[in-house]
């Protein structure tokens, strides 16, 4: 005879084994959902990461501003939408990998490192002049001169007192500049015309100021675009991400403004005393920024002068500013005439690429390369054509890995800049 507690026993051993049995099958169920949730997940941060790569390459499927869809392996599996647009100087580039309701964006700001073969510390066009040096004037980098070459001179109480002349190889210099990147010429003068903006990819506002805002908009947003007919003041805000800013006679910046990845569009741009952010600005008159304004990596300061512009132009920076990224000034052919140029002042810092076929007034440093059909100095007393007095000019000072915009034709190795969420 079985005893009642026996079987009392048995359901409850039984139990035990049930719930045990159902544990582990749950928990093969789970591991097995929680596995495959990973392969997706991997699957989908390879496809994402590889359609970026494709954006990088030198590849012809997508134009810029087109989006497409593509299967990256036509093995019907792994499919993703790529996109490219203009942002300034820069490219966005888009991937996007989808798999049923998941999927990975990988969105970034992309330039172009300098060809090494096209990288100089300084590259002056040969107008039949030689380089003067003054001071303590340093190059450091390989250079491109006319054939007059480099001398030492005596301006201004001061001759050149450092060992070398220049700190590297000299190569003879061509008559003109290398040839500026067209595309990003007409790209800039299609944005003061308004040509190219469209509904489809822009969200419009009309206003003469931006104040006491705090704006973000992401670059998988249409770009959000302000614009005034009169000249426009941003202060006391944060703004960042996709926001450009157009204004047909002026832009303000304050130095209580904080601008982060914008782009400001203007026949004439000031930035105040003690400002610190980062941006592109691109006027067809005049930049200039008061004392001791920092923009930092990857901004972009482009001046577009061309027949319609009245008078001389220039990017002025004070001392104590400080620009990290690219600065550029191109005149067309039509305002050969007309001067553009840029006017570094003592103790103001570039780090980065320089390219004008205007002139340039460098008195103070340049960590990087500099690219320009002429040289002026300013004095007090005089004006003294492709004289340099204690400036700096240092390649080797670039950062390692310094990504900056197409300038010249020659560019072609492209990189990511910096990610965005």
């Amino acid at each position: 005879m079985i005893k009642a507690g026996s079987l009392f026993y048995a359901i409850v051993i039984s139990l035990i084994i049930a719930i045990t049995s159902s544990a582990l099958i749950l928990s093969a169920y789970l591991t097995r959902i929680q596995f495959e949730n990973f392969e997706i997940s991997r699957q989908l941060n390879l496809d994402a990461d590889s359609g970026l790569n494709l954006l990088l390459s030198k590849q012809s499927l997508i134009g810029l501003n087109q989006q497409k869809t593509i299967d990256l392996f036509s093995k019907a599996i792994d499919s993703v939408i790529l996109s490219r647009k203009l942002w300034g100087a820069n490219e966005i580039i888009i991937s996007k990998a989808v798999f049923k309701n998941k999927a990975v964006t990988r969105i970034a700001q992309a330039g172009y490192y300098p060809d090494s073969e096209h990288l100089w510390s300084l590259y002056l066009a040969d107008e039949d002049k030689p380089l003067a040096l003054c001071g303590s004037t340093l190059i450091k980098g390989n250079a491109c001169l006319p054939k007059a070459g480099v001398k030492r001179a005596y301006i201004e109480g001061e001759s050149f007192f450092g060992s070398t002349l220049i700190n590297g190889e000299i190569t003879q210099s061509d008559k003109t500049l290398p040839k500026f990147n067209k595309e990003l010429i007409e790209h800039i003068e299609d944005v003061f015309s308004k040509k190219s903006l469209t509904e489809n990819d822009s969200s419009i506002r009309i206003g003469n100021e931006l104040r006491g805002d705090s704006l973000y908009n992401s670059f998988q947003n249409k770009t959000l675009v302000f614009i005034s007919t009169v000249p426009m003041v941003i202060s006391g805000g944060v703004y960042s991400g996709n926001i450009a800013v157009i204004s047909n006679k002026q832009i303000t910046v304050s130095s209580n403004a904080l601008l982060k990845d914008v782009i400001l569009y203007a026949p004439k741009i000031n930035i105040e005393k003690n400002f610190r952010g980062n941006m592109q600005l691109f006027a067809s008159d005049t930049i200039s920024m008061d004392e001791n304004v920092t923009l930092t990596y990857p901004s972009v300061l482009g001046l577009v002068k061309d027949e319609k512009s009245i008078g001389s132009s220039e990017i002025i920076l004070n001392e104590k500013d400080t620009i990290s990224g690219s600065v550029f000034i191109y005149k067309n052919d039509a305002a050969v005439l007309k001067q553009a140029g840029l006017l570094v002042s003592e103790k103001a810092v570039i780090i980065g690429q320089v390219y004008s076929n205007g002139y340039v007034d460098l008195k103070g440093t340049i960590d990087g390369s500099l690219m320009c059909s002429k040289i002026m100095l300013s004095t007090a007393s005089s004006m003294y054509e492709n004289h340099l007095l204690n400036a700096v000019i240092d390649i080797t000072k670039l950062p390692k890995y310094y990504t900056g915009i197409n300038l010249t034709e020659e560019s072609k190795v492209k990189r990511i800049v910096k990610w965005f969420n």
